[in-house]
């Protein structure tokens, strides 16, 4: 036999990217990636049909008080002004904070009920899908009805059960559950605070149309209200400002996410009006507490002044002693001006007391009202100076670290003028306590000198004096009330509500379309790497190049995948031409070549697997050989699992029966074809022994004698080991690699044993792409009028 093999096909590794080929795994695989999509769109499909709808409610602060740090101070001629601005103002990020202040959002919370949900006993939950379909997507399905109540102040989390009872009135029970059976809590009225067995709230219809109906059941879900509170802070309230990051503006948006637009419009607006509140009174604080001081002493001395009036007349009246001597009046007077002198230097020695430990726990932030209350101690310079330093620290601190030499300048000064204000304050301290010292004895000498006089005059001189004195003091600590009244309503806060929340006019959780549509998009992606993630992995020859370049063995042929409908027509073309016919026509060209004229050859196609498509490729050779005209018989060697037989009767004798009883059968034509079958039989072997090459040997040497080919369709190797005892007979042997198909690792054992047969030995691909051997559609097609049509678009698209 020549030895004129083709020689073995190594294709160069490139670097080159193959959208080609990209696409063929892609089609290939297109029905996981079509499953995989479709079923990512649904699961987001059912996302959305079963989330609960999220709505935004929105509002708008003007942060009137907040500096911004290029801000400069204003200029009204007073230095008590400067004072006000640096003690009240702050930036806008520090009012930010204040509003998303724990304390707050819970105080608003409760006010507006938002931690307590009160539904119906029994309604279902509300999901998109419900909102949707029975309040057709509308807002207002939200905003409270003839039955709906509302639960505030309520700070104890639990599940609740609430029956209305007559008049208003309702009872309070705690769930019932699988483990727990409810118990009852309280009795209450709708509209009044109620408590009990440590639980309290206020439960009160949320509109005016309540109709109340006696035995109707609602269920409340109470949740902590610091706990929720913090949830809030996380996410679901988000306070902004505007302008850019360096240079703020002094509006404030406020955005609430929550799964009912009514409740969320209510607590917008109610934390907006408590951080309205909360600024004013703190601003308001100082006269607050001065005048909650000054008014308990206000009664107190009222009290007095009433009973010394009433002492004195009544001794009068018992005395006749109704004047005390000119010398005892100059001191009874004097007496009471000293002591409202007193007062005064203890109204000012408290005052310089706060201001001096407010400005150590404030870091620097001086009290208007406390300064005119200590008589303007400190002087109006230092205010102003530390007001300018420490706005322009502020505005350094912005673009420079506090390494650098002018911030640390800057605050040098600023610690400067502090240290100044500190001093001046102890030093008007020290002042204000020598001064009422000093004057403590000199009221205490008059004292001593009243005591000296008769003791009628003495005790009228009393009584009268502690008359006046207390007269005095009422009409001081009058005076000190109204300037605190007034300070407290001459407080002005430029913080305003500019834009009070509104109702939300759609929802802005789920998008339908995104979500399913982004659904999709994960699950495209999710199918196209599960894709390739399986070429990669998979363990097969996933490609003609991959094998071309893995296996070092001649390339015989290589046969495109047919349609599913070629298929469907039998094992051969049913149209007798067409790509896969002229692959076996290229494939007979080959083997012709490497055989010695006049000399029978006997070719062995096997494969590493079953399925591969090895009876396909035996069955068309043979075809194509004999076409060719010349003697070819087909041998059935596949005794174990044969798809020949299945084709054929199983009865007809064949291969097995001539080893058996060593009579040849009668050879008969395929049907319809030039090339004979020798069928497997009817007999089948199984680990029985009775398959060797003493048996064989006898049957090759007839059939060589009546046939030129000689084609064996073999079981797979290494599945079977029948390959190799029929692989001893053979001139040939072309194992049939399928793409997507052929295990790696088994071909690879199959090769292992192929070559210890010591025979030629090369490869056919099986299911290739054929439009790698170029466009041939026009060679193929059944009407001339089809070919001409197709050979005149083709012209006209080169011209």
């Amino acid at each position: 036999m020549s030895n004129n093999l083709p020689a073995p096909v190594q294709l160069p590794a490139y670097d080159t990217i193959d959208v080609g080929q990209i696409l063929k795994i892609l089609r290939r695989r297109a029905g996981i990636i079509a499953i995989m999509t479709f079923g990512a769109a649904f699961l987001a499909l059912l996302h959305v049909l079963f989330t609960v709808p999220t709505f935004t409610a929105s509002g708008t602060l003007y942060l009137g008080d907040a500096q911004s740090s290029g801000a400069a101070p204003s200029d009204s001629g007073s230095g008590l002004s400067f004072l006000g601005d640096y003690s009240n103002g702050s930036d806008v990020e520090t009012q930010i904070e204040l509003i998303t202040a724990g304390a707050l959002v819970k105080n608003a919370l409760l006010e507006t009920g938002l931690n307590a949900q009160i539904t119906p006993a029994g309604a279902p939950k509300l999901t998109f899908w419900r909102w949707k379909l029975y309040d057709h997507g509308q807002t207002d399905s939200f905003l409270p009805g003839p039955d709906t109540l509302q639960a505030l102040y309520a700070t104890t989390p639990g599940a609740y059960h609430l029956v209305i009872g007559q008049n208003g009135s309702y009872r309070l029970y705690t769930r019932a559950s699988l483990l727990h059976a409810g118990h009852f809590l309280l009795t209450g009225q709708l509209g009044k605070p109620a408590s009990g067995n440590g639980v309290q709230m206020l439960v009160q219809p949320a509109s005016d149309s309540y109709q109340a109906t006696p035995g109707k059941a609602y269920d409340i879900d109470i949740a902590p209200p610091v706990a929720l509170a913090q949830d809030l802070q996380g996410g679901a309230l988000t306070v902004i400002s505007g302008g850019s990051a360096t240079s703020p503006t002094k509006n404030a948006f406020l955005q609430f996410r929550w799964n009912n637009p009514y409740q969320g419009q209510q607590f917008v607006n109610q934390v907006m009006t408590d951080y309205i509140a909360t600024q004013l009174s703190w601003q308001t604080q100082s006269a607050s507490t001065t005048e909650d001081f000054v008014s308990t002493q206000l009664k107190n001395v009222s009290a007095s002044l009433a009973e010394a009036d009433e002492a004195l007349a009544a001794y009068q009246s018992q005395t006749g002693v109704v004047d005390v001597p000119q010398n005892a009046q100059t001191i009874i007077s004097q007496l009471a001006q000293y002591e409202q002198q007193r007062e005064t230097l203890q109204l000012q020695q408290a005052a310089l007391q706060q201001i001096e430990d407010g400005f150590e726990q404030s870091k620097g932030s001086l009290n208007p009202y406390l300064v005119n209350q200590a008589d303007n101690t400190v002087p109006a310079e230092l205010i102003n100076s530390l007001s300018d330093e420490e706005l322009k620290l502020s505005q350094l601190q912005a673009t420079f670290t506090d390494a650098t030499h002018d911030v640390q300048v800057e605050e040098a000064k600023v610690a400067e003028i502090k240290s100044a204000i500190r001093d001046t304050v102890r030093n008007d301290l020290a002042a204000a306590n020598t001064n009422l010292n000093n004057l403590n004895q000199t009221i205490a000498t008059l004292q001593n000198q009243l005591k000296l006089m008769p003791a009628e005059s003495l005790k009228i001189v009393s009584l009268q004096r502690s008359s006046d004195v207390l007269g005095q003091l009422y009409v001081l600590l009058m005076k000190k009330q109204e300037e605190a009244q007034l300070s407290k309503a001459a407080t002005i806060i430029n913080t305003r509500i500019v834009t009070p929340a509104d109702m939300p006019l759609g929802a802005t959780a789920p998008k339908a379309s995104i979500t399913v549509l982004f659904g999709a998009l994960v699950g495209l992606v999710a199918g196209i790497a599960l894709a390739f993630g399986q070429r990669a992995f998979s363990g097969r020859f996933e490609s003609e190049d991959q094998i071309r370049l893995s296996v070092p063995l001649p390339v015989y042929g290589a046969i495109p995948r047919r349609a599913k409908k070629e298929i469907s027509t039998g094992i051969f073309d049913g149209s007798g031409y067409g790509p896969f016919f002229e692959s076996f026509r290229l494939l007979r060209a080959s083997i012709s070549r490497i055989g010695e004229a006049g000399k029978p050859m006997v070719i062995l196609i096997i494969s590493a697997a079953k399925s591969d498509g090895k009876t396909t490729v035996a069955t068309n050779l043979a075809k194509s050989l004999a076409d060719d005209g010349r003697k070819v018989v087909l041998v059935d060697g596949d005794l174990h699992l044969s798809r020949l037989r299945s084709l054929r009767s199983e009865t007809a004798l064949g291969l097995t029966d001539w080893i058996k009883t060593g009579n040849k059968p009668e050879i008969e034509n395929w049907p319809d074809e030039k090339f004979k079958l020798l069928g497997a039989g009817s007999t089948t072997f199984r680990g029985r022994g009775q398959l060797s090459e003493d048996r064989l040997r006898p049957i090759f040497e007839t059939l060589r004698a009546d046939f030129d080919y000689i084609i064996l369709d073999s079981p797979p190797l290494p599945t079977v080991s029948d390959g190799l005892l029929l692989g001893a007979f053979a001139d040939l042997v072309l194992s049939v690699v399928s793409v997507s198909h052929t295990p790696r690792r088994s071909f690879n054992i199959h090769n292992e044993l192929i070559n210890t047969l010591n025979c030629p030995h090369g490869i056919i691909i099986n299911e290739v792409d054929a439009e790698y051997y170029g466009n041939n559609d026009a060679y193929f097609m059944d009407e001339p009028a089809q070919r001409k049509k197709y050979v005149g678009l083709f012209r006209l698209g080169r011209s």
